[in-house]
């Protein structure tokens, strides 16, 4: 592995980007070396997607209840942060006006 590092290191090749400018490296490639092509989110994504197994499951109706007043707890935690942070840029403009 040290080996491949080293080697990879050593077959760079200074060439300047106009003349008067400093060399910058740049990787040489071997003509027989070609590059994958980069995977795109949606091949990432599929390759992790979880595979159909049959199986079903239904939640019982204190799960149910116990999901509703979950749903209902986060429904007003968002709608009091709407209120406060309208209340506080109502506070803010009405005091720049006057």
């Amino acid at each position: 592995m040290a080996d491949k590092m080293t080697e990879k290191s050593s077959k760079t090749e200074k060439k300047p980007d106009a003349p008067g400018q400093a060399a910058q490296e740049t990787p040489q490639q071997r003509p027989d070396q070609t590059t994958a092509p980069a995977a795109s989110a949606a091949d990432f994504l599929s390759m992790h997607a979880a595979h159909a197994t049959g199986e079903t499951y239904t939640p019982t109706g204190e799960e149910l209840k116990q999901r509703n007043k979950r749903s209902l707890a986060i429904a007003g935690a968002i709608v009091v942060f709407i209120v406060l942070v309208f209340t506080i840029t109502v506070l803010r403009i009405g005091g720049a006006a006057g």
